[in-house]
């Protein structure tokens, strides 16, 4: 084996895989069945956790996030795609929590964004008392199994709502 061939076969590939909401998913639930799930609000410090310390079900789906992400030289359509994925997958994840497709009428009575109202639904459900590592990351695989990796991204939203819970 020549060194050029070493290189080749060992380099890092120049472009990450476009971002889907089930890889996004997919990281998230294996980050937190590695790490395990974090409950209760006066210890949990994301800045000084590190990638080992248990997390709760909104930072497990934010480190898939940050795994799907494109690199920061690129430019163009893999953001696009990545933010269309990034909607899509927390979509699919806080009507997966909630049991049915989450009303709009929710977070605006609350005075909350979307984001943020759905986010929310993450942490609580995580939250919840007995909720345990295991339950935390099948829920999100199978928020994941809703959402087809090769899905068309053109459009944000959920594929259909009739596959939710």
């Amino acid at each position: 084996m020549t060194a050029t061939d070493y290189r080749q076969e060992n380099a890092m590939p120049s472009r990450k895989p476009p971002a889907t909401p089930a890889r996004i998913l997919t990281a998230a639930a294996d980050h937190i069945e590695r790490v395990g799930l974090y409950q209760g609000d006066h210890l949990w410090q994301p800045g000084r956790m590190g990638d080992t310390a248990p997390c709760t079900v909104l930072h497990a789906w934010e480190r898939g996030v940050r795994s799907a992400r494109p690199r920061w030289s690129v430019r163009g359509e893999p953001w696009e795609i990545f933010q269309r994925a990034l909607f899509d997958s927390l979509v699919v994840l806080s009507n997966q929590v909630n049991g049915r497709p989450v009303s709009g009428v929710r977070w605006r009575k609350l005075k909350l964004t979307e984001d943020a109202y759905r986010r929310t639904l993450l942490w609580c459900w995580g939250d919840e008392p007995e909720r345990t590592t295991a339950e935390a990351a099948a829920m999100i695989r199978t928020a994941a199994a809703l959402h087809p990796s090769d899905g068309d991204h053109a459009t944000p939203g959920c594929p259909t709502l009739k596959n939710m819970v």
